[in-house]
């Protein structure tokens, strides 16, 4: 590589002092984008990033694309992800995996890691699915790694198990994943007045934003329905379902709601009232960080 002159030209200089460093600074530009293009640059190509410090910014993602294989697997497209682990760099896969989870509890979610002792082993970080760890161990945000972690293991991934155990359907596009059928996460009763309704949506505990579908029943009186993010300091909140009456006796609203970091939302109706509410959540959305 050249050298780089920083500040050159500037503009009290010498036009004649200034070739030789501005004709370096060309040249250094030539032999990082030549390298780049050849894919020769070392440390620095964008497959293989490595910096100094743990605490260096996520700098550079391309998150992979999960698709549901079937009750045990599920496949993962090519992808790479900022680790900062034992080493602080980029790791990657150009191919389209297959990861088994094993044999996980019912009912559960189960976090998909980029695990840091496999990749240490490995040396390299062109990684397979040795490098992948299941794990129902839930991760937790860390400031300084600009991500979800559990120890040293990044956090990419969420499924849910069903009754049986299997991998619950889903289907993922960008930062949106849908379950193939809705979930249920209110049954059919009567919305108290005060907020101290609670729907505890179903999602990873990395996520905040989902899709939810309401039903307003009427039964007898013409008022709306309301959401909150649980514990807000705001009391008015957002119509989830405008008000209905003895003409429109009950509908159904879909909205993009945000959860606290309980996974939980609050309802209300704006008065006492035997009208009944139930709810379906339809998706969860990537958050910052995974």
């Amino acid at each position: 590589m050249a050298t780089w002159n920083a500040d050159k030209p500037a503009v009290g200089n010498q036009v004649s002092a200034d070739i030789p460093d501005i004709e370096e600074n060309f040249q250094e530009l030539h032999d990082v984008i030549t390298a780049i293009t050849n894919g020769t640059l070392g440390t620095t190509t964008a497959a293989n990033f490595q910096v100094d410090s743990v605490s260096t910014p996520a700098i550079w993602l391309e998150r992979a694309r999960f698709e549901y294989k079937d009750a045990d697997e599920i496949y993962i497209h090519a992808g790479a992800y900022h680790h900062v682990g034992t080493v602080s760099q980029v790791v990657y896969w150009s191919s389209k995996l297959t990861s088994d989870i094993g044999t996980p509890s019912a009912s559960d979610w189960y976090y998909l890691y980029i695990d840091d002792s496999a990749v240490v082993t490995l040396g390299t970080n062109l990684l397979t699915t040795d490098q992948l760890l299941w794990s129902n161990t839930e991760p937790s945000w860390s400031e300084t790694k600009h991500g979800w972690y559990s120890g040293e293991d990044k956090c990419i991934f969420a499924v849910l198990t069903d009754g049986s155990g299997n991998i619950t359907e889903f289907f993922h596009n960008g930062d949106n994943v849908w379950f193939a059928d809705q979930v249920t996460v209110r049954a059919n009763a009567v919305v108290a007045t005060d907020w101290s309704d609670e729907i505890t949506l179903s999602m990873p505990v990395f996520a905040r934003r989902a899709s939810v579908t309401f039903v307003w029943a009427y039964i007898n009186a013409a008022i709306g329905l309301k959401w909150r993010t649980e514990g807000q300091t705001g009391t008015t909140g957002h119509f989830a379902c405008l008000p209905i009456d003895a003409d429109v006796t009950q509908i159904g609203s879909t909205k993009t709601v945000i959860a606290s970091s309980n996974l939980k939302i609050d309802i209300a109706e704006a008065s006492a009232s035997n009208n009944t509410c139930y709810a379906y959540q339809n998706n969860w959305y990537f958050p910052t960080g995974v």
